[in-house]
């Protein structure tokens, strides 16, 4: 008896336990991806030939939306890969875009068959829920307005939509996901960075001209003459 206390008395100073605090951010990461993605989807309808070569500001004025960071960035590189010249002010530029966010915004939908959760009568814990089936869809949609003018004259408007969206399902406890644009645009950017690395370095500009001979003076070729030190005897 004297033993088992010991040992129970040895095996309490051994026991322990481990506890991990967790912690949700405001805004899930599946929406702020769905809202990006739907974002960059909208970028890539974006065709302006009108800013290509040409002094270009970017106005984001009147953009009112979430994630305006990532819109504006989304924006001016756009514009820089249509071959725009991306200026800081207006008074600098030959050409405005105006951007405006019409709605940026996620919309959840969920479909159950099954058997719904029921209360008990003079019980306060119900029957829990019991689907054969679920499917749970989640899209995030953009509207944008885009506004190009040159010193207030109209050269150019347009609205742009675009979504991206996600879906998963569970039948029987099995889980399937049809659709997943945000796995689509992860692997393709896998992908792309594979395949096309970005270089380390900027590529070097070419070396400028040489500035124009003063008027009036002629460039003929350069006559060297050679030492009499080397030259041959006959």
């Amino acid at each position: 008896m004297k033993r088992a206390a010991l040992l129970i008395a040895a095996l309490s100073l051994l026991t322990g336990c481990t506890s991990r605090r967790i912690s949700h951010t405001p805004r899930s990461a599946i929406e702020q991806l769905l809202l990006s993605a739907a974002v960059d989807k909208a970028m890539l309808k974006l065709e302006l030939p009108q800013v290509k070569g040409r002094k270009v500001h970017a106005d984001f004025t009147n953009l009112n939306c979430y994630d305006q960071e990532y819109v504006r960035a989304a924006a001016r590189t756009r514009l820089a890969e249509l071959g725009g010249v991306l200026v800081a002010t207006p008074d600098d530029a030959e050409l405005t875009v105006e951007f405006a966010c019409g709605g940026l915004g996620t919309e959840f939908k969920e479909s159950v068959i099954g058997l719904p959760a029921m209360p008990v009568p003079n019980s306060p814990v119900g029957t829990p829920e019991a689907p054969a089936y679920r499917s749970q869809e989640r899209t995030g949609i953009v509207k944008l307005l885009v506004f190009v003018h040159a010193k207030g004259k109209f050269v150019a408007a347009a609205h742009y939509y675009a979504k991206a969206d996600r879906a998963e399902g569970f039948a029987l406890g099995w889980r399937f996901q049809p659709t997943d644009e945000i796995r689509d645009g992860w692997d393709e950017s896998e992908t792309r960075r594979r395949d096309a690395p970005m270089p380390a370095t900027a590529p070097a500009e070419p070396p400028p001209a040489p500035d124009p001979p003063p008027a009036g003076v002629k460039i003929g070729r350069a006559h060297v003459s050679t030492p009499a030190c080397m030259r041959w005897k006959k």
